[in-house]
């Protein structure tokens, strides 16, 4: 397992790929840094590359307010919500990690289905393609103030490994969709790199839906 320290840093994203690729042999507020987390910052302006891609093909652009079928659901926004990534793990050259929402409001609010994710460049520029968002089904989670639920991020070490298989660029972090929202959130994670020649059908990046507890890992 790759823990981190003080939030998610350069070990990660680089001196863990390179740990997983030699062990296995063959993508308006802030938070402060809590340990073994990466603090992110709410962003009302979402920037280039809007939404992501469903696993049906489906697109990530609902409006914030409540999903059909629960006229009283009040969904999780940016502005209560704060953004971490856990502890990661790795297995069979992808690592994979939870993208944690913790609510911070004063009140009960709910998530459902799989977050959009894409890495991100300087002034927020789309690096490749978004990851695969994996939904099989969407439950609501419920968050109380101070709850955390999570969704299972997997990501590949190829950038880092082999830069020129995906023509590989330094990414500033990861611009993330919490599940019915159009506005965003940024993920810093300096040192972290995209791939910008991957496509959707391929498994370089995949995100699932957000589940209960902070450390969902399991996609699918």
């Amino acid at each position: 397992m790759f823990k981190n320290s003080r939030g998610i840093r350069v070990g990660m994203f680089v001196a863990g790929a390179f740990v997983l690729a030699a062990t296995t042999a063959c993508s308006p507020q802030t938070s402060a840094p809590q340990p073994g987390t990466s603090d992110a910052v709410a962003s009302s302006s979402a920037g280039s590359g809007q939404g992501s891609v469903e696993a049906d093909g489906n697109s990530n652009t609902q409006g914030s307010s409540g999903s059909a079928g629960s006229s009283t659901r009040q969904d999780c926004g940016v502005d209560v919500l704060k953004l971490t990534m856990g502890e990661s793990d790795g297995a069979a050259g992808h690592i994979y990690a939870p993208i944690q929402f913790t609510n911070i409001g004063s009140t009960t609010c709910t998530l459902s289905s799989a977050p959009g994710v894409s890495y991100v460049g300087s002034g927020g520029r789309q690096i490749g393609e978004p990851a695969k968002r994996v939904i099989k089904d969407r439950p609501v989670i419920s968050l109380a103030p101070g709850d955390t639920a999570s969704a299972p991020f997997l990501f590949s070490p190829v950038a880092h490994m082999n830069p020129e298989d995906c023509g590989a660029e330094a990414a500033e972090g990861l611009r993330v969709y919490p599940p019915n929202s159009k506005a965003a959130m940024f993920l810093p994670l300096p040192g972290a790199m995209g791939c910008t020649t991957f496509t959707q059908d391929s498994d370089y990046a995949q995100v699932g839906v957000v589940q209960a507890g902070p450390n969902n890992t399991v996609i699918g």
